[in-house]
């Protein structure tokens, strides 16, 4: 304030020293504005390489409740982005469509597009909103973080790699999963123009398992078992057969007797 009156009076040595002051004013401005402003670069910097969730502490996956996106910043480019999760079973590689509760699988996010950097942030949400499953085992260009209690996995560079994996140990509590996944198709800048973003959403249910018993499917036979889904070839009708149950209906009755007496009739 009093070199502001300073300022306004103008006059003499006071003039001086106000000038010399209003230059130290500049300076200091000056050096404050390259401060901020190298503190900026580093955080595009920043962003543009690392996930948003470590350098920010945010979720960006998309998940309801989320209140923006990836697209909210990162724009501009044209790649043909694509975004792809997929779930796979770590003993054969082959992908899965419904998951057993507790165990384990590899979580892939890849992104499509012609850019020269790819990054993403994903994460699994149980039907109530909590985190289903956990994550662990990421690739080299992926990253675990937490952001609320949130488990995500995201890019922890600019990779040239599209494809980001974890391992993915499903929930115990079964029920239906989704995970839902951001990706980007970046242009390689330090800046958020120039990339093109793609989501994602994956649902998927528990596994119904249906455990199937071998057994004997003919109803005549000594070993029926009515529990059988499908007949194993053991059936029998031996074992069971009444002595004198000529005509085979389970019963010794008349109808056996007659049958003997024909039989027994021929042979004299």
């Amino acid at each position: 304030m009093y070199l502001l009156c300073d300022i306004a009076t103008g006059y003499g040595l006071e003039g001086m020293r106000v000038k010399t002051n209003l230059n130290f004013d500049v300076m200091i401005r000056t050096q404050i504005s390259l401060i901020l402003g190298t503190g900026v670069l580093g955080l595009a910097l920043m962003s543009s390489s690392s996930g948003v969730a470590e350098i920010q502490n945010a979720n960006r996956t998309g998940e309801p409740g989320t209140s923006m996106t990836c697209n909210q910043c990162h724009g501009g480019g044209s790649y043909g982005a694509t975004t792809d999760i997929t779930v796979l079973d770590p003993n054969t590689g082959d992908e899965v469509t419904a998951y057993l509760p507790g165990e384990q699988y590899v979580l892939e996010v890849a992104i499509g597009g012609t850019s020269p950097r790819f990054g993403m942030q994903a994460t699994a949400v149980d039907a109530i909103g909590g985190n289903a499953g956990t994550f662990s085992n990421p690739s080299n260009n992926t990253q675990l973080e937490e952001v609320q209690g949130r488990h995500i996995f995201e890019h922890n560079s600019a990779s040239t790699n599209n494809t980001f994996s974890v391992d993915w140990t499903a929930p115990a509590t079964g029920g239906d999963v989704t995970i839902y996944a951001s990706g980007l198709a970046a242009g390689g800048s330090t800046s958020s123009s120039g990339d093109q973003y793609a989501g994602a959403v994956l649902t998927l249910p528990e596994a119904e398992i249906v455990i199937e018993i071998g057994g004997c499917t003919y109803d005549f036979a000594c070993n029926y078992n009515p529990l059988a889904s499908f007949d194993d070839g053991s059936c029998e009708v031996e074992s069971c057969a009444l002595p004198g149950d000529l005509d085979n209906d389970g019963a010794v009755t008349t109808s056996d007797l007659l049958a003997f007496l024909a039989v027994f009739g021929q042979t004299l």
